[in-house]
């Protein structure tokens, strides 16, 4: 099974928005500014891909309702997409919008990025999200690391008080604390509830289009705990936004040599596994893309 877990699949004011922001980093970079919605589906037909989980965050507190009711029509027309929540720091009744994505519109889970939404995970507005997925038993995806690229700091002292703060929360690391492996692999180790995934790490460190810097010590601590904790690590490509074209990024993975077991893990059973956690029996009731 291949599956996607990190992607962004957008209306198309914020899908060009995006893409214009990656070209202004990257001007090679080869999804185009003009791609469609449905192009990036189609993109997953060349890679038989069977599920993705799709983010749609805001970055202002107006949009938080039009982006949980795209991702609901999203789901309805292609249920092979699963789609997460989120919601704005500025956003009241929290606790009831973590209870309509998941009750109303069975999303997965929520997800985060403390960069781009411009908060700090520790605000005291944030609590009632935490607190009302905890109680709903469903995870938490939060961006982590890159802070080279972004020019801000998120310390992994503010991740590990969530995770010790709401210890029935499950929680992914996005980018596994990029490039504090160590001590990514450390809470996977010391926390049942952590999970992490690799989106975009092999590329800033082996694509030399879009490397952050260059970290060989951090190499070796990453491959190491890979291969120690594949089945609680999962793998996405970020697409449109990640780095290179759909084929490239997973084409990145597959360089890399993985043992078999290691690979399938982050292509797909540790996801498949992560879902069924949360929802039993998925996989025998949605069925996967037509075109996988």
């Amino acid at each position: 099974m291949l599956i996607d877990i990190h992607v962004h699949l957008l209306p198309p004011k914020r899908l060009a928005g995006l893409l214009k922001w990656m070209h202004r980093y990257y001007a090679g970079h080869p999804v185009p500014v003009d791609v469609t919605l449905d192009q990036l589906i189609d993109d997953y037909a060349k890679l038989k891909v069977d599920y993705l989980f799709n983010f749609a965050y805001p970055i202002e507190p107006q949009e938080t309702e039009g982006l949980i009711a795209f991702n609901a029509a999203l789901r309805s027309r292609h249920p092979w997409i699963i789609p997460w929540g989120s919601l704005h720091p500025e956003n009241p009744g929290k606790a009831q919008i973590v209870e309509l994505c998941i009750r109303d519109h069975n999303f997965l889970g929520f997800k985060f990025h403390p960069f781009i939404q411009r908060f700090d995970p520790l605000d005291p507005r944030m609590p009632e999200a935490y607190q009302a997925l905890q109680d709903l038993g469903r995870p938490c995806v939060f961006h982590t690391g890159f802070e080279e690229f972004y020019g801000l700091s998120l310390p992994v002292s503010t991740m590990e008080q969530i995770v010790r703060s709401f210890p029935r929360l499950p929680v992914v690391f996005a980018h596994s604390l990029f490039p504090e492996f160590g001590d990514a692999f450390r809470m996977l180790e010391r926390y049942d509830t952590v999970w992490l995934e690799m989106t975009n790490v092999f590329g800033a460190l082996w694509d030399d289009r879009y490397r952050v810097t260059k970290l060989e010590p951090q190499k070796k601590v990453l491959l190491e705990g890979i291969g120690a904790h594949s089945d609680r690590i999962m793998f996405g490509s970020d697409h449109p936004a990640g780095m290179g074209t759909l084929e490239e990024i997973y084409r990145t993975l597959d360089d890399l040599r993985f043992p078999e077991t290691v690979k399938e893990n982050l292509l797909g059973e540790t996801a498949r596994r992560f879902v069924e956690r949360f929802k039993p029996g998925f996989f025998s009731r949605v069925p996967a893309s037509p075109r996988a």
